[in-house]
């Protein structure tokens, strides 16, 4: 058994723990933009659009190398595909 499954490297779902913290990461950002009403000056002096599209770009480089070392990247592609004309859909009947 690995001694660090989850982990990059692992033979146990490699990149899965990591692919966790990039969305937390990226859910806290979420917050913060969300507590300041959409604001994207954070009190720290932060720029929190530059830190949403970082976090997102993490969270995406994951779910890639994730999805790429457990041969799952026909299906989240696949899937993510799907789910992208479905937001498109749900944006266009709001606007």
């Amino acid at each position: 058994m690995d001694e660090h499954p989850y982990a990059i490297g692992s033979d146990v779902w490699p990149g899965l723990a990591k692919m966790a913290e990039e969305a937390g990461e990226l859910t806290q950002v979420v917050g913060k933009l969300i507590a300041a009403g959409g604001a994207t000056r954070h009190y720290d002096g932060s720029d929190l659009r530059r830190r949403l599209a970082d976090e997102c770009g993490d969270v995406l480089a994951a779910i890639r190398f994730f999805a790429e070392v457990n041969g799952l990247t026909e299906e989240v592609e696949a899937r993510a595909a799907a789910k992208a004309d479905t937001l498109r859909r749900w944006h266009t009947r709001r606007g």
